[in-house]
């Protein structure tokens, strides 16, 4: 297995150049000069071109992009044109934010909507499998960003259950430990909600289908003419076959989780990489950008690689080799 693992790694690494360099082209080809954002009333414009100068954005493209491509070679992502700090120095204020959100979200995703999933199976044609699918339509249909303001209204401003915005309240620090992780869990419920509640509802109907399909197998008639009882014939040998398609969205949740977690934090104002990401590109502060888009891209490897990974521990008869 590690052979593999090394061997999808290495494979990636071109991949993940290749995207960094067509997003080191089109940001420089966009509309818009990151000098233009030192440009303000009484500021003389020879510190705009000081800046020019500074980070060799007066250079032809090529030339920048091979000095770019030196200092990436090194490790080096540069320093932020707007916050005049290293770029990684940037980036890992704000990741654990934005990954912890994301991890909590992804367990959400994945223990309720595995437990719905299999509860609407088994009560195939009910009134309680009738109103989950429903349910589960309509909220996989909305918009995060729409539920996001519509949970803020009511649950923020109407009736004051929860803050409407950033991780913790106003003098959060002079709380006990254990007083300040409530506040932060109280700051966390409505992100949290948001950014889970879609990924419940599409992983649910998706389960549905699959202990549909698997309960209707030779071998579960099998398991039950054994006098097996029915929780183990629907966890041990239904669910377990019909988790193995599953394990393939795990692969595609965790980036598809971190990209809506970023919506989550502009709008509730968390310090995550999605402010960081927002304000980089309105500054057009080209390092912080291909930094994110690092990131993202090395988010979609790592996961397409952990579903693999699962699925040969899943499934015995797949061999990674």
């Amino acid at each position: 297995m590690f052979s593999y693992v090394l061997r999808r790694v290495l494979g990636a690494i071109p991949l993940v150049f290749g995207v960094l360099t067509l997003t080191f082209f089109i940001i420089r080809l966009a509309p818009g000069d990151p000098a233009s954002f030192f440009i303000q009333p009484g500021v003389s414009p020879k510190v705009a071109e000081q800046m020019r100068e500074q980070y060799g954005l007066n250079d032809p493209l090529i030339i920048q992009y091979f000095k770019w491509l030196g200092n990436i070679l090194q490790g080096d992502f540069g320093r932020s044109f707007s916050r005049h700090q290293p770029v990684f120095d940037v980036i890992l204020e704000a990741v654990p934010i934005t990954v912890s959100l994301a991890l909590i979200g992804i367990t959400m995703q994945f223990i309720f909507g595995i437990l719905l999933g299999v509860i609407s199976a088994i009560k195939q044609g009910t009134k309680l499998d009738r109103t989950l699918t429903v349910s589960a339509l309509f909220i996989y249909s909305m918009p995060e960003f729409w539920l996001s303001l519509m949970l803020i209204i009511l649950f923020s401003l109407k009736l004051g259950w929860f803050p409407a915005s950033n991780l913790n309240s106003i003098g959060a620090d002079s709380l006990s430990t254990f007083e300040f992780i409530l506040d932060r869990l109280h700051h966390l419920v409505l992100p949290i909600f948001v950014l889970s509640l879609g990924g419940i509802a599409g992983l649910a109907r998706y389960v549905r289908g699959q202990m549909l399909e698997v309960i209707r197998q030779d071998y579960i008639r099998t398991a039950r003419a054994k006098g097996l009882s029915e929780k183990i014939v629907i966890f041990k040998h239904a669910l377990r076959n019909a988790l193995l398609p599953v394990v393939t969205i795990l692969g595609g949740s965790l980036p598809a989780l971190f990209s809506g977690a970023l919506f989550i934090e502009v709008i509730f104002a968390i310090p995550g990489m999605g402010r960081i990401a927002v304000e980089a590109v309105f500054a057009r502060d080209y390092p912080l950008i291909i930094a994110n888009t690092f990131i993202s891209g090395t988010l979609i490897v790592l996961g397409n690689l952990l579903a693999d990974v699962l699925y040969g521990i899943v499934d015995p008869r797949i061999k990674l080799g």
